[in-house]
């Protein structure tokens, strides 16, 4: 860690350490109680890339199931998820 991530100071009996709150990405933003999407979702690689145009595979596959992706949405394993995920979706 660099000196300017981390302050020290001194108090009562020895130093003290204050390190800057880290602040994480929300992967799952909005959750849906639909069994498709949780099944899409098992079916994806789960490497949150982007290359689909959505910020995580959860919301690939939430567009998936609302018809705003196709079922080969994915860039990673799209085609071979493909046929599978149109079972799920009874098309």
């Amino acid at each position: 860690m660099c000196r300017r991530m981390r302050r020290r100071r001194r108090c009562g009996r020895g130093w003290r350490i204050k390190i800057p709150a880290i602040s994480f990405p929300k992967i799952f933003p909005r959750r849906v109680s639909d069994d498709r999407v949780e099944a899409i979702y098992e079916l994806l690689p789960k490497r949150d890339c982007g290359a689909c145009g959505y910020e995580s595979c959860y919301e690939c596959a939430l567009a998936i199931v609302e018809g705003e992706a196709p079922p080969d949405a994915c860039k990673i394993v799209g085609k071979r998820v493909a046929p599978q995920i149109r079972r799920i979706l009874g098309r």
